[in-house]
């Protein structure tokens, strides 16, 4: 089955909606990986939900949830990961990244 890894980069609260990702995934295995702001995703209650149920799987870079202060306050569901990481998911676990 063909995979997309979504990097998002945005806090939740600048985009209106995340549907989008739902159409330009189709039923393709989906992820996301949280960069910068984008790791208000995985603290707050509603939106880390929202996110999860488009994608399936959500990551958050420790570096950025740290910097931020979050780092005691993931929400369920998200995996916290370093760098290094994101480039074996990216080389090796997903066919496409798309970054939003």
């Amino acid at each position: 089955m063909p995979s997309i890894l979504f990097i998002l980069l945005k806090s939740p609260f600048e985009y209106h909606s995340l549907e989008y990702l739902d159409k330009i995934a189709g039923n393709e295995k989906r992820a996301a990986v949280l960069f910068e702001d984008a790791v208000y995703f995985a603290v707050d209650k509603r939106k880390s939900k929202e996110l999860l149920d488009l994608v399936g799987k959500a990551y958050v870079i420790a570096d950025d949830l740290h910097a931020r202060g979050f780092s005691d306050q993931l929400a369920e569901g998200y995996e916290v990961i370093d760098y290094p990481t994101v480039v074996d998911l990216i080389m090796e676990e997903y066919d496409q990244t798309i970054t939003i």
